[in-house]
Order: structure tokens, then sequence, then C-alpha cells
């Protein structure tokens, strides 16, 4: 069936969050007195299969779309500013670049549809099936076949990256208009109000917010009810449509996926819906400053470990996760037990609430 888009999806496995847990509750601090530091590192620990996680090799994959929605004065910013971000994120030039630079992640940028307005750089990997979407606000952003393509797509990417060795896959998005694209779709996905979802994405003046209002609550008046598939077709973008399949790549591979902000979240919401235990492999970095972002969490049922007022997108949360687990993963190899430091355990009053 040309639908059918996610393979065997396992949950994580709790028997080794529960190995994990009992590591963790044998270091010699005070039970669960890392707080999220040791959550993650159980988490990773149910998804890898292994008591003590590892995070060898980092990698984020940027999915990069112009959106026919802007056409409705709902950006500050020109499209062709989605194309000249991309160029200069494959020079090196971007937030995310520089950061990913920083933690040695290898970074994946990926053009889904953008306009053909300037020349492409040649670092960036051509996935494009049309140049942008339609405008949501009176058409359908794309035929359902684009959107199962799109998704499939991003889903072949991101297995190459992980083929080449990524542990973890954080994720990251570029398009001008994609929070109007991605608040019409988190509206379609949750039945949550237009003014509940709209935000001001990278800054928009109060006359574009009424408009951005205008336009989401119009286009998921038409786009109807359907599958998370029509409705990503419907409203949604190609970006959008990538970043499902990584997500859905991530949990069929067993691979951890890192949520950067809104854009991102609201694709690991769809990718959740289509399949249910891929939750289990999706990490929240960082609380985006972009208002609909907490709604996201929420519908997710997560709470993100960093809160930096940061509303840039890109992935730019990616690298500064990576390096959190990494530094809670040195702190469970190499603290010691509670044998080592003739502590009776017996003795410390665990005030943990019990989670697994």
């Amino acid at each position: 069936m040309k639908d059918k888009l996610v393979g065997s999806v396992e949950a994580a496995d709790k028997a080794f969050m529960k190995k994990a847990k009992a590591h963790w509750d044998n270091r010699t601090h005070p039970t669960g007195s890392l707080g999220a530091l040791e959550a993650m590192t159980i988490r990773l620990a149910g998804i890898q299969r292994k008591v003590v996680p590892s995070v060898e090799k980092t990698a984020i994959v940027v999915f990069c779309a112009d959106n026919g929605v802007v056409a409705e004065d709902v950006s500050s910013s020109p499209p062709v500013f989605t194309q000249m971000l991309a160029n200069a994120m494959a020079r090196g030039e971007t937030g995310v670049a520089a950061l990913s630079r920083r933690t040695g992640s290898e970074l994946f940028i990926v053009d889904m549809g953008m306009n053909e307005d300037v020349a492409r750089e040649a670092k960036i990997i051509d996935a494009s099936l049309r140049p942008g979407t339609g405008n949501i606000a009176e058409e359908p952003a794309m035929s359902r076949d684009e959107a199962i393509e799109a998704i499939k797509r991003g889903m072949d990417i991101t297995k190459a990256a992980i083929k080449k060795g990524a542990s973890m896959i954080g994720t990251g998005e570029l398009g001008i208009g994609n929070t109007t694209t991605s608040a019409a779709l988190l509206c379609a996905l949750t039945g949550e109000s237009a003014e509940d979802c709209v935000g001001y994405g990278a800054g928009i003046t109060e006359a574009q917010l009424a408009k951005k209002v205008a336009v989401v609550k119009k286009a998921v008046a038409r786009a109807g009810d359907g599958d998370v598939i029509h409705k990503i077709a419907q409203v949604g973008g190609l970006d959008l449509a990538g970043l499902v399949g990584a997500f859905l790549a991530c949990a069929e591979e067993k691979t951890a996926a890192v949520v950067d902000g809104f854009v991102t979240g609201v694709a690991a919401l769809a990718a959740i819906q289509m399949a249910p235990e891929a939750r289990d492999y999706i990490f929240l970095s960082h609380k985006s400053a972009e208002k609909a972002s907490a709604l996201v969490n929420r519908h997710m049922g997560m709470e993100p470990p960093l809160d930096l007022a940061m509303r840039l997108g890109e992935g730019s949360g990616c690298p500064l996760f990576f390096q959190l687990m990494e530094g809670a993963i040195y702190a469970m190899k190499n603290m010691g037990s509670m044998e080592d430091n003739a502590i009776d355990p017996g003795l410390l009053v665990n005030i943990e609430k019990e989670s697994l």
C-alpha cells in the first residue's frame, strides 16, 4: 500500500531503563538528585538497549523549503531569505552551523522545496519536490502523493545519516512562513484554537499577527478532517513533511532524535500520531520562546531540560542538548558507587517520585 510509511517501531526497552536507574541509584549522591540528567540517560539506555548509553557521533538534519502562504503577508522576511540562509548555513555562517561545528556534529542541509531565485551551494542536498508549496489560505500545500514522497525523502536522508554512524540525530528547519504552516498543522492535529497556536515567529507586527491568525483559521477550515498525511498535505509544508520522516526514521532505527523548537516539535507530534511508539525516541532540547511551543510540549507529554529564551530555529538547540547529554553520560560513568565510599544507601531518605 503506497500510504504505508512506518515500518516496525518498537518501544524503548524498559528493562534497560530499570538497570540504568539502578546504576544511577548506586552512585554517590542522594537518589535522583541529578534530576533531568539522570532521566535523559535512563531514556537513552532504553533506546540503545545498554545500561550505560553513549553518544559517539551526532548529526543534525535541516530541512529547507519555501511556503506559498507568505503571499498573505504573514512574515516580515521575503521568501528569498530561505535560500540565502540555507546557503549561509552551508558556508558555516549561521547559528546552527557554528554550534554544530563546536560539538563536531555533521550537518545535513536538505533542499525539500525551496524557490529557485538564487544559486544553491553545492553542499546542500537536493531532495526538492517542487519550488515551494501552495498558499494554504487558498489551496492545499501539496498533493497527498507529494506529502508521502516528502516524508519518504526525509526518512531516507535521516537513515543515511544514521548509517554514517550518528547515534543521536538533531532536527532543524529553514523556511520563511513555516511558523504559519506549523501553527496550522498544530491546530489540525490537536483541535487547539488558532489564537493559541499562532505566535510572532521570527518577528512580525501586530497587524501581521492578526493576518496570521485569520489565515490559519481559514486554512484549517478549508482542509477539513482526515489522517495525519491529509493534514500535512493540506496545511503543512515540505520542510515539515521531511521532519516527520526524520522522526519516523529514528524510531525505526532505534536512534534518539532531538527536537529543536516549535516547528520541529509540531513535526514530532505528527510523527507520534502516526506511530505512537516513536515518542520513546524523541527528546526535547530547549523551551522555545515561540508562544505555542509549550502547547506542543504539553501534547507530547514532555518538558525540555533547557530554557534559554531561544527562538532561532535551524536546529540550534540540538548541539546544546548533545553537550548536556554527553555531560550526563560522563557523570554516570565516572561517579563513584555507594560501596566505593562506604555509604549505606539505607540511611538515605528517597524523596524521588517513582517514574518507571
